[in-house]
C-alpha cells in the first residue's frame, strides 16, 4: 500500500515540477535537490543508525517508499518552495508559503508512519518540523550564496 501512495505521489510531484515554469536555472535547481539530499540522508543516517529514532520496515515495498520520498520527493518539494518564493510579492506570503512547504513534508512523514513504511521510537512531530525548518533553512542559505558566488563569477 505505501508503494502505491508515495510512488503516485512522488510521480504527481514529478510531473507538476516539470511542467511548472520555474524561476530558478537548472544549476540552481539541480544544488538544492542535492543539498536536501545530502543534507537529508546524513541526518536519517545519524537518527537511524547512531540513535535509533526510526526503524525502517523490512518489506521492500515499505523500504521503496521510504528511499523515495526522501530521494525524490522531499528535495522536489523543496526546490519547489524555493523555486516559488521568487515570485511571491510580500514577505508574510514567502514565510507562509515557507511554513507551508515544512508542513507538507512533515505531513508527508506522517503518513510513513501511518501506512507503517518506519517505525518512529522516541520521535515526534515536533522534531520533524525542527528537522525540516533546518533543512529547509539552510538549504535557502546555501542557496543564496550559491546565486551570490555565481553572479559574482559572471561579473568578472
Amino acid at each position: 500500500m505505501s508503494l502505491v501512495i508515495f510512488s503516485t505521489i512522488s510521480l504527481l510531484a514529478a510531473i507538476y515540477f516539470a511542467v511548472k515554469p520555474k524561476n530558478l536555472n537548472t544549476l540552481e535547481l539541480a544544488m538544492i535537490m542535492i543539498l536536501v539530499v545530502y543534507l537529508d540522508s546524513n541526518f536519517m543516517d545519524i537518527a537511524i543508525l547512531n540513535l535509533k529514532r526510526f526503524i525502517v520496515s523490512d518489506k521492500p515495498a515499505d523500504r521503496f517508499s521510504f528511499y523515495l520520498t526522501f530521494i525524490l520527493l522531499y528535495p522536489l518539494v523543496i526546490a519547489w518552495s524555493i523555486d516559488r518564493l521568487y515570485s511571491l510579492p510580500h514577505k508574510a506570503l514567502k514565510v507562509l508559503f515557507s511554513l507551508f512547504t515544512i508542513m507538507l513534508i512533515v505531513g508527508s512523514e506522517q503518513l510513513t508512519k501511518y501506512v507503517k513504511a518506519v517505525n518512529y521510537v522516541d520521535w515526534n512531530w515536533r522534531l520533524d518540523i525542527a528537522q525540516w525548518l533546518t533543512i529547509w533553512l539552510i538549504s535557502y542559505i546555501l542557496h543564496l550564496l550559491f546565486r551570490k558566488l555565481v553572479l559574482k563569477e559572471l561579473n568578472q
